[in-house]
């Protein structure tokens, strides 16, 4: 199996002008750890706007000496992940390994977990890359994982109050999508993806799974490992296509920080608040 390496692993860090790491429950922490890769973001949650971010290969942006040190609240998104949602009346305990297993077949090793997506009246069950968590959990005891399936299904939601919505996260070798219109899920899914040819097959066929076009759908894109050749195949073929995150959302970036590559941490604030 070919896994695709980050385009860009250079650390590189922004943080603004009142941030201070020391400041007591002020921020929440949102992480997100990918193939060699990672990242996180502190929120304010007093003044209600990004504080600080980081970005670095491998799990080194766990151990960055700019995280807040008394966050309020810290969640993390591990990748690779496999993942389902389950609508509450069709969900029994004890049965989360089955229904998994139906949707991806052989799964890795690990323990299954719950996240409720109580807007969808559902339960998200979910089985992480967790080999790096318990780094995480020795800087940050209070920390609590989310899954990106249920992130991502939040962020297209909030996203289409104004039309149909296909918000995009590129993992190393996975595409997860999901496609909300007025807050209605049409699709959330996960395909394995490698190439930008793969990328824009899967993101064609979610579209005219829950019958739109590409000339007729919001294309929001971001993760972990999109590339500028991601983009400039989808900007060919949807009409709308923007970052998911964009980089005014931070203030005054450092030039080349690509705010998009942050998606799965930035949308992990929705799900706390």
């Amino acid at each position: 199996m070919i896994t695709m390496i980050a385009e860009d692993v250079t650390p590189v860090s922004h943080r603004s002008k009142e941030y201070r790491p020391e400041a007591e429950r002020q921020h929440h922490v949102a992480l997100v750890l990918g193939q060699g890769v990672s990242g996180w973001v502190a929120h304010d949650v007093q003044r209600g706007r990004i504080a600080a971010m980081h970005w670095a290969p491998d799990v080194d942006a766990i151990r960055s000496s700019h995280l807040p040190r008394h966050p309020r609240s810290v969640t993390y998104v591990m990748l690779p992940e496999w993942s389902t949602l389950v609508p509450d009346g069709a969900f029994e305990p004890g049965t989360a390994l089955e229904h998994l297993t139906l949707v991806h077949g052989r799964l890795p090793s690990g323990s299954v977990r719950e996240e409720a997506v109580d807007t969808l009246r559902a339960q998200c069950l979910y089985v992480p890359e967790a080999s790096n968590e318990r780094l995480i959990l020795e800087r940050f005891p209070i920390a609590r994982s989310l899954p990106l399936q249920a992130v991502m299904v939040n962020g297209a939601r909030t996203r289409a109050h104004l039309g149909p919505v296909l918000l995009l996260h590129r993992g190393a070798d996975r595409l997860d999508v999901a496609i909300a219109d007025e807050r209605t899920l049409l699709v959330s899914n996960s395909y394995p993806a490698r190439t930008p040819e793969d990328i824009l097959y899967f993101c064609l066929m979610a579209t005219a799974h829950a019958g739109l076009r590409p000339d007729g759908i919001a294309l929001r894109t971001g993760g972990t490992h999109l590339t500028k050749e991601d983009r400039d195949l989808l900007t060919a073929y949807f009409i709308d296509h923007q970052p998911a995150v964009p980089s005014t959302a931070i203030g005054d970036p450092p030039g080349g920080m690509e705010a998009d590559r942050w998606l799965a941490a930035f949308e992990q604030i929705a799900c706390v608040s």
